[in-house]
């Protein structure tokens, strides 16, 4: 016997379940992310989708950014230094095995956003047979976004 529930109709988000969390100003999921320079990054998400710095703490004993927490409507994302996270990094080399599927509120304005401040558009805005226009980038630390917004 499945455990799987069928999408109902053709409808993905029906069946989506939404519980409050016991702690405010917290979610069930934080992403963490990492960076060589999490300075930069966090002008690069704040300037191109709107990402909120909510606390964003210096290296004790050098310059430069160790650890900054973004919101992203409701959404905390953590953005580590190499350093502070060693053991989240992967190579510097290596592509990311991961992508995020963001919504927002204008596709095309923030995949131009994101290509002026210096990433790279792997696909233009596109209707999807799921029913979003979705773009998909790569940003300047090598990872993948899909823009979306629901047509």
């Amino acid at each position: 016997m499945s455990t799987l529930t069928p999408m109902p109709d053709g409808n993905w988000f029906e069946n989506v379940e939404k519980r409050p969390h016991p702690w405010p100003g917290l979610e069930w999921l934080t992403t963490a992310l990492v960076f060589d320079d999490v300075a930069a990054a966090v002008e690069f998400y704040g300037s191109t989708l709107g990402f909120v710095p909510i606390a964003v703490l210096p290296f004790a004993d050098r310059e430069g950014t160790m650890f900054a927490r973004l919101r992203y409507r409701g959404i905390n994302f953590t953005l580590n230094s190499r350093e502070f996270e060693p053991t989240l990094a992967p190579p510097a080399e290596a592509a990311p095995s991961s992508m995020f599927y963001v919504y927002v509120d204008d596709v095309p304005a923030a995949t131009a956003a994101m290509r002026e401040a210096g990433a790279s558009v792997l696909e233009e805005p596109t209707e999807q047979f799921w029913g979003d226009l979705r773009a998909r980038v790569r940003d300047p630390f090598g990872y993948i976004w899909d823009l979306a917004r629901p047509i």
